[in-house]
């Protein structure tokens, strides 16, 4: 299984959407991205992909996703890891 980039946007903003509701998941997904990417999931993170995650001021949670590797359209491979926020 992989992650495309719209997938680990979608699962990204799922993660910040609960953290900012949910105090005790936005503690989990500062210490412990993966967990609750999973959680909300019901999916471990595929092979080569994860996850980092901080505070980022009053805009909520940053979350990195390390090792996608996307196609762009010149049919070149894209950036290995990914900021999403």
């Amino acid at each position: 299984m992989s992650w495309s980039l719209e997938q680990a946007y979608a699962y990204v903003n799922q993660i910040k959407k609960r953290a900012a509701e949910d105090e005790a998941f936005r503690l989990l997904a500062l210490n412990d991205p993966e967990m609750a990417c999973r959680l909300l999931t019901g999916e471990p993170l595929p092979d080569g992909i994860r996850m980092s995650a901080q505070e980022h001021g009053s805009e909520g949670l940053e979350i990195v996703v390390h090792g996608l590797q996307e196609t762009w359209p010149t049919g070149e491979l894209g950036p290995d890891e990914a900021t999403l926020d």
